[in-house]
C-alpha cells in the first residue's frame, strides 16, 4: 500500500469509526440533556478531579473562551462548578457537583449496559491487538503533528 492508499483507507475508518460512535454514544448523552462536547468535559474533570479553565480548554483543543463558555453552560445545568483559585484569583477552577458525577455514572452505566454485552464477544488478544494498532496510530498523528508543526510557513 502506498501513502496516498493508506491516508484515504486512514480518512475512511475515521469517518466510519467516529460516525459508529456518534451514533449510539450520542443518543445516550443527548438522554441525558448533554451534548457530546459537555460530556468530554465531565469526563476530563472528573479524570482530574478538579482543572484549570486553561486546562481544560488545552485537554479539548479550543480555545479558553469556548471551554469558558461550555463550563458557564454546564454550570447553569448544575453539573460543575467553576470557582476563584483562592492563590490567584484571576484563575478559574472547574469541579464536577455531584449532580455532575451522578449524571456521568448514569451515562457510564447506560453506556455498559449497551456496549458490554456486544464488547463480550471479543476476545482479550482481540483487545490488545485493537489498543496496539492504536497506539501506533497515535505514534503516526504524533509525528504528522510534529511535522506540520515544524514546517516553514505555518500560520
Amino acid at each position: 500500500m502506498d501513502i496516498r492508499e493508506f491516508q484515504n483507507h486512514l480518512w475512511q475508518l475515521f469517518r466510519a469509526i467516529g460516525q459508529g460512535l456518534d451514533g449510539p454514544l450520542g443518543t445516550i448523552v443527548q438522554a441525558h440533556g448533554i451534548t457530546m462536547t459537555q460530556l468530554r468535559i465531565l469526563m476530563e474533570v472528573d479524570h482530574r478531579s478538579e482543572m484549570t479553565v486553561g486546562e481544560l480548554s488545552q485537554a479539548l483543543g479550543s480555545a479558553p473562551a469556548n471551554s469558558s463558555a461550555m463550563c458557564k453552560t454546564l454550570e447553569k445545568k448544575g453539573l460543575v462548578s467553576r470557582d476563584r483559585s483562592p492563590e490567584d484569583e484571576r484563575i478559574v477552577l472547574i469541579t464536577l457537583t455531584p449532580e455532575g458525577k451522578r449524571v456521568l455514572h448514569l451515562i457510564e452505566e447506560d453506556l455498559s449496559s449497551k456496549f458490554d454485552p456486544v464488547l463480550e464477544g471479543y476476545s482479550p488478544g482481540e483487545f490488545e491487538q485493537i489498543i496496539s494498532g492504536m497506539e501506533k496510530l497515535k505514534e503516526v498523528v504524533t509525528s504528522l503533528q510534529q511535522a506540520f508543526q515544524n514546517s516553514p510557513g505555518r500560520r
